[in-house]
């Protein structure tokens, strides 16, 4: 979803006037998005709970006076500048996507989205996003026409969660399989609400996908 110009200008003109403004999730994280405004999530609107306290900042009076920022596609502000969290160990990132549906074509090395948990059914962002980020990954890659080994976890062509041996142990397999040259690499990584990176804050829990090739 693209800036509401003139939800954003109501921001603007509460921020200068020294009152209190409010936005929602879906108003206001294309505008966290591009550092037009910063959240206060601690504090709601007693009129509506699902809005929180906000405050314009300077760059939202330059936008509204036609300077040029994030580029967007969809539903998802593609970011420059904003630095991953560090890697978490965590269990299987596989599941549903649609990469119709996010920015990667648009996106150059350095970008980022953010998608938040909320906006997946099952709530984890990182898991919903995992396949569409290695589909991702192997479109814009190429044979080398050499081969590695591999011991992987054999799994059900069904559920294709991993099969348990009766030892209680996951089975594995050793495979060869191609190496690839990406010419394109996406990394995604979890983020909690507040997250700071530069001028942007994450506004609820999520995922940050980067392309870092």
């Amino acid at each position: 979803m693209s800036v509401d110009r003139a939800y954003l200008k109501t921001i603007v003109d509460a921020t200068n006037a020294g009152k209190p403004a409010y936005v929602g999730q879906v108003m206001g994280q294309p505008m966290i998005a591009a550092g037009l405004i910063e959240i206060n999530g601690d504090v709601s609107n007693p009129n509506d709970p699902s809005q929180v306290l906000c405050r314009a900042t300077s760059a939202a009076v330059d936008y509204l006076a036609g300077d040029a920022v994030a580029k967007s596609t969809g539903n998802y502000a593609i970011l420059s500048g904003i630095t991953l969290p560090p890697a978490k160990k965590r269990g299987n990132t596989a599941g549903s996507g649609a990469p119709t549906k996010y920015p990667f074509a648009d996106m150059q090395v350095g970008s980022v989205f953010f998608s938040a948990n909320s906006e997946h059914n099952k709530g984890d962002a990182v898991k919903a996003l995992g396949s569409t980020v290695s589909a991702q990954n192997d479109k814009y890659a190429e044979p080398t026409g050499e081969m590695k080994t591999v011991t992987r976890a054999v799994r059900d062509p069904v559920t294709k969660k991993a099969k348990i041996g009766a030892d209680g142990k996951k089975e594995t397999e050793t495979v060869q399989l191609p190496v690839k040259k990406y010419n394109r690499k996406f990394t995604i990584r979890p983020v909690q609400a507040g997250y700071k990176s530069g001028d942007w804050v994450a506004p609820e829990d999520g995922a940050l996908v980067a392309r870092t090739i």
